[in-house]
């Protein structure tokens, strides 16, 4: 088990992913065997498409296994594999051909922002938020496994803040990084050792490119800049001053004598490394993420921060003018189309159902315990919604919700997870006096194909899973996550789907990092306690008296006040001459406000008490 904070993660989702929910952070060509277009994506996707398709572009494949952005991936066509990194701090090494992980390197601590890989040398280096920078061997890495992936790693430290892009030299003698130090360093990644600095720029610097010979280097900025220099003389010999905004990326032809930049406010220009000249390319829909040249069709595939990925075809001449208003390339030649991803979300008062809208406006109901997809609301005023929707009652909060991927992502708390304890009313028999825990069938229901060694498949145990089964089944494509940390908002540990958690070997790896309160739910059945309120109930008065230790009663935070209508009857009413009153002669009030049967003592003290001291009920007989 593990033994530091753990959280768990799951998202609701559709079996097949096709299209692109989240901006398009990186785009790779791959050369044969692979020999397509690979994309990744904001929804925490990978996919590989036939880009050189000239009707339809279609997918090839879809690659799963992280569980938050992918920043940066590349790919070596001497091994067939791909690597990626991501915000969920893992860079991962895939079998490009078939599309499952090989490996998982969870060394990083904070965000994967950049891979970067000398294909001479067969090494890559990886950086982020934690500042550091890992240097990787590929041949050591391509023979570990999910489960055997211990391995030694050499670590360029210095940085003071964060990491955005890094750049190496093709022969690996060279290793240059930026970030939000408004600098670049300069590292020998053969001993980690730093060998310069270049000092230039006024911001952050996001983007890098070495030459094939490591002599120059081109960086961009968040100040609008592009800066060529001399790695020899380690100082800058010119400077292109085309962007109002950040250059994010940049790509260079093979013959290094001419470069695309592209930024913050979509447009992309082209520029001449010979005679510095620059003239505006085309602009796109949304911020340029990645830029890649794709020299067989003369052409630029380009992801942004909107879901498709356009092609742009280049011109085999421009005008000798330099061109800064009108693009020379007025629309794309090709597309990927992308989908709408989840721009908001709201959960409903019944802590069962979340309304999320995309970014057209379009609503969708979602059902957490079930995790599906429920309704499709199309065109919705979110607030009208919302309200019409929600009830008077009160359940407390068990789960939180976001839509960073473009997709629902439920998140569950130690702190928090087992707190909503309900009566369930109408169709589901629980067997168990028609109480539930919704945090309870939720882990159950993720957990519930899998086999602890330490736990007893006997009679109970069968019952258990059957039951859970029945109350809250959740499609087997559902990805979980382990995360350390609260709220989905560390570094994942694991992450599996529900269908694949029978496997032997996932199931040994669950076992070292599931967390205790996971853990003893699951395995030692020790179901949460119930939330208890202190309440007083008396004989109803316009002006109450000050109320003393004596009669306070405790019951469960979800027991009906027709409950205590019952216990009225019976305990403080009880036998009497002449016709007993009836529940329906027996009203409740709090604060001088008459309560309906229905609700319950915790929702009568959050939204009608509104006091951290015990609650105060009143009762009368009409």
């Amino acid at each position: 088990m593990a033994k530091k904070r753990t959280s768990v993660s799951y998202v609701i989702r559709n079996d097949h992913e096709p299209l692109h929910k989240g901006g398009v952070n990186a785009l790779v060509i791959a050369e044969p065997p692979s020999d397509c277009l690979f994309t990744a994506c904001r929804d925490s996707l990978i996919r590989s498409w036939n880009y050189k398709s000239k009707t339809n572009i279609n997918l090839i494949d879809t690659y799963e296994h992280h569980n938050d952005w992918v920043n940066s991936i590349f790919y070596t066509a001497r091994h067939d594999l791909l690597f990626s990194g991501s915000s969920d701090t893992g860079v991962k090494i895939w079998d490009a051909s078939k599309g499952f992980v090989k490996s998982s390197l969870r060394t990083h601590r904070d965000y994967v922002k950049k891979l970067t890989y000398a294909q001479e040398k067969d090494i890559f280096a990886s950086g982020g938020l934690d500042r550091k920078i890992y240097v990787w061997d590929v041949c050591t890495l391509k023979c570990l496994t999910v489960t055997h992936n211990t391995v030694s790693t050499a670590i360029c430290e210095g940085h003071k803040d964060s990491i955005y892009s890094l750049a190496i030299s093709p022969m690996g003698t060279l290793l240059v990084s930026s970030g939000t130090e408004n600098f670049i360093r300069m590292w020998d990644p053969r001993s980690c050792t730093k060998i310069g600095k270049l000092k230039g720029h006024s911001e952050n610097v996001k983007a890098l490119v070495l030459s094939p010979d490591g002599t120059q280097l081109l960086s961009g900025s968040t100040d609008g800049s592009v800066k060529l220099w001399s790695i020899a003389q380690q100082r800058c010999i010119a400077t292109y001053r085309n962007h109002s905004q950040g250059v994010w990326s940049i790509a260079v032809n093979e013959a290094w004598n001419k470069f695309y930049s592209g930024g913050r406010e979509s447009t992309l220009f082209e520029s001449d490394l010979k005679i510095a000249e620059s003239s505006l390319l085309l602009k796109e829909t949304g911020s340029i993420l990645d830029i890649v040249i794709d020299n067989d069709s003369n052409a630029l595939w380009i992801g942004t921060t909107k879901t498709s990925v356009n092609k742009w075809q280049i011109p085999h001449s421009r005008s000798s003018h330099c061109m800064i208003d009108k693009p020379q390339v007025a629309a794309p030649s090709a597309t990927i189309k992308g989908g709408e991803g989840l721009k908001k979300a709201y959960i409903l008062s019944d802590k069962q159902h979340v309304i999320c809208t995309d970014s057209l406006g379009n609503g969708f109901l979602y059902d957490v315990l079930r995790a599906k997809l429920i309704e499709e609301l199309g065109k919705i005023d979110l607030k009208e919604e919302i309200e019409s929707r929600n009830r008077r009652e009160y359940i407390p909060n068990w789960f939180s919700a976001d839509v960073k991927t473009g997709m629902l992502t439920i998140h569950l708390d130690e702190g928090e997870c087992y707190a909503a304890w309900v009566c369930v009313k109408d169709d589901i028999d629980t067997n168990s006096d028609n109480k539930i825990n919704y945090g309870g069938l939720v882990i159950q229901a993720l957990l519930q194909n899998w086999v602890c060694s330490e736990t007893v498949n006997d009679e109970s145990e069968q019952e258990c899973r059957a039951l859970y089964s029945k109350q809250c089944a959740l499609p087997p494509h559902t990805p979980f996550a382990l995360v350390e940390g609260s709220d989905g908002c560390g570094r994942t540990l694991f992450r599996i789907k529900v269908d694949e958690t029978g496997n032997p070997c996932d199931g040994r790896i669950l076992e070292e990092l599931i967390p205790g309160w996971v853990y003893d739910l699951r395995v030692k059945h020790e179901m949460p306690k119930f939330t208890k309120i202190a309440f007083y109930i008396e004989p109803y008065a316009e002006d109450p008296p000050p109320k003393s230790r004596e009669g306070r009663l405790s019951a469960n935070d979800f027991l009906a006040i027709s409950k205590v209508i019952e216990y009225v009857g019976d305990k403080i009413l009880g036998p009497q001459e002449g016709p007993n009153p009836t529940p329906s002669d027996i009203v409740i009030f709090c604060n001088k406000q008459r309560l309906e049967p229905g609700m319950d003592l915790r929702t009568v003290k959050h939204a009608i008490w509104k006091s951290g001291s015990d609650l105060r009920l009143m009762y009368l007989v009409t």
